[in-house]
């Protein structure tokens, strides 16, 4: 439930990124800048992950036929978000485990169901109405069963938790957008703000269609922003590499021993950012007893 900002007062604050008002709408937002030296909208999507998660293994969701009509329209969650589940349904207060195993028996169910409904015929006797596989026609025919088991697979929309952080992302961008829609502090955040790549493109994207007082000027403030942030990072990463010199290796350390990791997180964000939806294939031509996933048949 979302508080009513009715009845809010802003509050003027000097950040260390400039003058801004604070407000129910933006106060994530500021916090997230004075607690992380990163990308502001990075910290927030792992604090929303991580607390999305524990909320999805509460007795009010696990219970909830509304949304479990969502997991099994998905087949279950992205890869990552599944096995972030698994380790947080492993923490302390999580029903030991009772509601990702709710989950699983959902989804085993579903996608048991089915495969087991696939039309398929087989040397011209029919299993279940549909396909046949057999004769001039049987490459084909193999190939439409390779594309209705992907479906099967894959569902209908994107894993629930990218979903919800896909949303909240947007909300932050917005709001990001509207602040550095003010002169006081755009310069601010120009000088010593920090945006990953991506969430940088998705900031240039979300102006090109956005009804600020003044799109030139907050994209010009990003794309400056950016680019000293890059230059910054540049020089880090070359002073890095030139202290791995045996002639400068008894040099005192300085920020540059953090180089490749800041350069990891400018680059492509917090893990999982933007990766919605993914789930993992075995790749074509992986050796045979190199991945088994072994079942115990019911007798």
């Amino acid at each position: 439930m979302v508080a009513s900002t009715e009845h809010s007062t802003p509050i003027p604050i000097e950040t260390k990124k400039g003058m801004i008002e604070k407000n129910l709408s933006n106060i994530n937002l500021l916090d997230a800048m004075e607690n992380s030296d990163s990308c502001p909208l990075c910290y927030l999507w792992l604090k929303s992950e991580r607390r999305y998660l524990e909320y999805l293994l509460t007795n009010e969701v696990t219970m909830d036929p509304g949304f479990r009509e969502r997991i099994l329209s998905a087949k279950g969650f992205c890869n990552r978000h599944m096995h972030l589940l698994y380790k947080t349904a492993q923490g302390v207060g999580t029903e030991d485990g009772l509601g990702y195993g709710l989950y699983l028996q959902s989804i085993v169910g579903e996608v048991s169901q089915e495969l087991e409904s696939l039309p398929l015929q087989i040397n011209g006797r029919a299993a279940r109405k549909g396909i046949t596989i057999w004769g001039r026609k049987r490459k084909q025919a193999i190939t439409q069963l390779a594309k209705e088991v992907s479906k099967v697979y894959q569902g209908k929309r994107c894993c629930p938790v990218c979903e919800f952080l896909w949303s909240s992302d947007q909300m932050n961008l917005h709001t990001l957008l509207q602040m550095l829609d003010e002169k006081d502090f755009r310069e601010g955040f120009k000088s010593s703000g920090v945006l990953c790549l991506p969430h940088f493109v998705s900031a240039i994207e979300m102006v090109s269609r956005s009804d600020l007082k003044n799109p030139a000027e907050v994209a010009r403030s990003l794309i400056d922003l950016e680019v000293g942030l890059l230059k910054r990072l540049g020089k880090l990463l070359s002073e890095f590499i030139r202290k791995q010199d045996w002639e400068f290796r008894e040099e005192p350390q300085g920020p540059e021993v953090k180089a490749n990791s800041l350069a990891l997180g400018i680059l492509v964000g917090v893990e999982g950012l933007y990766s919605y939806g993914l789930k993992a294939h075995i790749p074509l031509g992986f050796k045979e007893g190199q991945y088994r996933l072994l079942l115990a048949k019911e007798e």
